[in-house]
C-alpha cells in the first residue's frame, strides 16, 4: 500500500485502538495560514506528498513520536487555534483559522494519505471579523435525485465574531447570510427530536438501555421514545448566552432551493423561521449552551437534591428546555425551562442567480405553499427581521427563567456534549476535571468521571448482529442490530483517550495513550430534513435513519486518527 506510514495506537486489553489517518498536507497549511514565514521553517519530509513508508506501526498503551510526522512548527500554533468540524461520514473536514475556512476531503479507501482540497471560503464583511464555530451540514437528498459522489448536499455552515452566520456550497459558494444577533455566534448544532431519530420499522433497530441511564424517555421495542410532538432546528449560540432555533425543516427546503433549484419567479423569496431566546443570567458570558427540546410530561424536579439546587417553579410540560453553563457566577450550570413559545420570526433567503436549474416535484409545492412569501403578499409583524444579512438583531428574544442551577464553586461547566437525541443524555466537562453525565429528562447527574483535566468528550456508537428475537417456534429468527453506546473522553493534560460503555460506567473499558495536543471532533448522526416524513399514508417514515454516533481525533501536525472499539 503507497502512502504515509499508518500508526496504531492499542490499549493493553485490546478493545481500544486509535488509528492513524490522513493529514493535512503543507501546501493546504500554507493556504490556510499563509505562507510569509513558511521560507524559515518546513516540514522534515517538505515534498509532503505521502511517499512514506507503507509499513504500520504499533504502540501498546504508550506514547509515540515519530519526527518524521513532525509539522512545520510555524503552523503547530495555528493549527492548535484551528476550529475543526467533521461531515455525518468523517469524508469531509472544515478547518477554519481566522477569517477563512477550508473543507477538506480524506481519500475514499481511507488510506493514511493527504487530504485533498474541496474549497476555500472566505466572506469576511467587516476588519477584524473571524469565524468562530463550524458545522458541517448534510443536507437531505431523496435517493433518487442523489448525485454521484460523496458530499453532493453537503454545506458548511460559519459563525463569525460579528455575529453573522453564513452557509456555504460544498464548493465554497456563498448560499446566505444573515446576523441573528450582534455577538459572536461560538456553536452551531443540528438538534434532532427524540422520535425521528429512531422510527422504524418493527424489528429492525433497537438501542441498548439501562434501568440506571435516561430513566424520563422511555423506548419501545421499536426504539420510538415518547416523547412530545418535537421538531428538528438548527440552534445558534451566542457568547452572551442568546440562542436562536432556526426551524429545521424549513431551512431544509430553503437550501435544497440554494443548492438544487432555482425560482421560478424571480419575486418570490423562500424563507425559513427561526426562534430567539434569551436567558435569565447573572453573568454577561457563557461557555456553552444547548437546546434540548420540549418536555416529556414529567416533573423532573421529583428526585433532585435540594440541599445541592435552587429551583424556582417549573411547569413540567415545558415547550422548550436549555443548558446553560454561565462563565462567572456561582453557578456550575443551570437549567433553563418554560411552557411559553417564542414568536416565530422569519429569514428571507435570496438566491436571485445562483442557480441555473428549476424547481420541479414536491420540494416547490411545499415550499410555496408554506415557506414562501410573494413580493405580492402583505409584510408580517416581523418585516423588519426579513432583510437580508440582518434578521431581527435588535430583538433581544423570549426571556427563559431558570429552573434551576447546581452551584458547586468554584466549579464551572466549560464544554456540553449531546449525545444523539434517543438516549436524552449529555456530558458536561467542568474545570475541575471532572466529566458530568447528565440525564436530561429526569435531571439528574446519574454518574460523574474523575481525574480528567483538559478533558474533551464525544459519543461513539457501535453496532453488531443480535439474533435473540423470535419466538420458540420460528424457524427465521428476526436479525437486529443491536447499538451500544460509549463516551469517548480524551485527557488533554495526559494525553490519553478513556472510553466508558453506558450501563458500566464505573470504570473505563479501555484507555490509550497518544500524546498531547489533540482535539475530539463529533461527527454528526443525521442530515438536515432527516426528520421529514416521506411516503404514502401505508408506508410513511422518516426521511433518513440515524447513523452511528463517531468522532475524531485531529492534532497539531494535521494529522487525522480513528476511533476505534474493538468488542
Amino acid at each position: 500500500m503507497s502512502g504515509a506510514a499508518q500508526h496504531t495506537y492499542t490499549a493493553k486489553n485490546g478493545k481500544l485502538s486509535v488509528i492513524h489517518g490522513a493529514r493535512i498536507p503543507l501546501a493546504l497549511l500554507r493556504l490556510l495560514f499563509g505562507d510569509a514565514n513558511s521560507s524559515s521553517n518546513s516540514y522534515h519530509r517538505d515534498s509532503d506528498d505521502g511517499d512514506d513508508s507503507s509499513a504500520t506501526t504499533t504502540t501498546t498503551n504508550t506514547s509515540y513520536t515519530d519526527t518524521s510526522l513532525s509539522p512545520n512548527h510555524l503552523f503547530k500554533r495555528e493549527l492548535a487555534r484551528s476550529i475543526y468540524a467533521l461531515s455525518m461520514d468523517s469524508s469531509h473536514l472544515a478547518v477554519a483559522h481566522d477569517d477563512r475556512y477550508m473543507l477538506l476531503e480524506r481519500p475514499e479507501d481511507d488510506a493514511p494519505m493527504n487530504y485533498r482540497l474541496v474549497s476555500v471560503g472566505s466572506d469576511a464583511a467587516f476588519p477584524g471579523e473571524s469565524v468562530t464555530s463550524l458545522y458541517c451540514m448534510s443536507v437531505y437528498t431523496p435517493h433518487g435525485h442523489q448525485k454521484q459522489g460523496r458530499g453532493q448536499s453537503l454545506c458548511v455552515a460559519v459563525g463569525y465574531s460579528s455575529g453573522y452566520l453564513r452557509i456555504f456550497s460544498i464548493y465554497g459558494h456563498l448560499l446566505t447570510t444573515h446576523q441573528f444577533h450582534p455577538q459572536a455566534l461560538i456553536r452551531i448544532r443540528l438538534r434532532m427530536p427524540s422520535q425521528a431519530n429512531s422510527a422504524q420499522e418493527s424489528g429492525e433497530m433497537r438501542y441498548m438501555t439501562s434501568n440506571n441511564i435516561g430513566s424520563g424517555n422511555s423506548v419501545n421495542n421499536h426504539g420510538v421514545s415518547s416523547a412530545v410532538d418535537d421538531a428538528e432546528e438548527v440552534c445558534l449560540t451566542y457568547t452572551n448566552g442568546t440562542m436562536v432555533s432556526i426551524d429545521g425543516k424549513s431551512l431544509y427546503l430553503a437550501l435544497r432551493l440554494c443548492l438544487n433549484e432555482a425560482s421560478s419567479a424571480e419575486s418570490d423569496e423562500p424563507m425559513f423561521q427561526y426562534k430567539k431566546w434569551a436567558f435569565d443570567l447573572n453573568t454577561p458570558l457563557v461557555s456553552d449552551a444547548v437546546s434540548y427540546g420540549p418536555s416529556a410530561h414529567r416533573d423532573p424536579l421529583a428526585s433532585l437534591a435540594k440541599a445541592t439546587m435552587t429551583s424556582s417553579p417549573l411547569l413540567s410540560d415545558a415547550t422548550a428546555r436549555f443548558l446553560v453553563a454561565p462563565q462567572h457566577g456561582d453557578a456550575a450550570f443551570g437549567v433553563f425551562m418554560t411552557n411559553e413559545d417564542a414568536a416565530m420570526s422569519f429569514s428571507a433567503v435570496d438566491i436571485a442567480g445562483k442557480m441555473a436549474a428549476r424547481v420541479t416535484g414536491a420540494v416547490l409545492s411545499i415550499a410555496k405553499s408554506y415557506f414562501w412569501r410573494s413580493s405580492s403578499q402583505p409584510s408580517s409583524r416581523n418585516s423588519d427581521s426579513t432583510s437580508h444579512g440582518a434578521a431581527g438583531t435588535s430583538d433581544p428574544g423570549t426571556l427563559v427563567p431558570c429552573a434551576f442551577a447546581v452551584r458547586d464553586s468554584p466549579r464551572k461547566v466549560l464544554d456540553i456534549s449531546l449525545a444523539p437525541a434517543q438516549y436524552s443524555l449529555a456530558t458536561l466537562t467542568d474545570s475541575l476535571g471532572r466529566v458530568l453525565v447528565f440525564d436530561l429528562e429526569s435531571c439528574e447527574i446519574i454518574h460523574m468521571l474523575k481525574g480528567l483535566r483538559g478533558s474533551q468528550c464525544a459519543w461513539l456508537e457501535t453496532e453488531s448482529p443480535d439474533e435473540t428475537s423470535g419466538t420458540a417456534h420460528d424457524d427465521d429468527r428476526v436479525s437486529q442490530r443491536r447499538r451500544r453506546m460509549f463516551i469517548v473522553v480524551y485527557a488533554g493534560k495526559r494525553g490519553t483517550v478513556e472510553v466508558f460503555e453506558l450501563g458500566s460506567l464505573e470504570r473505563s473499558l479501555a484507555s490509550v495513550s497518544v500524546g498531547l495536543g489533540w482535539k475530539l471532533v463529533q461527527c454528526p448522526t443525521q442530515p438536515l430534513g432527516g426528520s421529514l416524513v416521506v411516503g404514502s399514508a401505508g408506508s410513511a417514515r422518516r426521511a433518513a435513519l440515524p447513523s452511528l454516533a463517531s468522532c475524531m481525533l485531529l492534532n497539531e501536525s494535521g494529522h487525522a486518527a480513528h476511533i476505534q472499539i474493538n468488542i
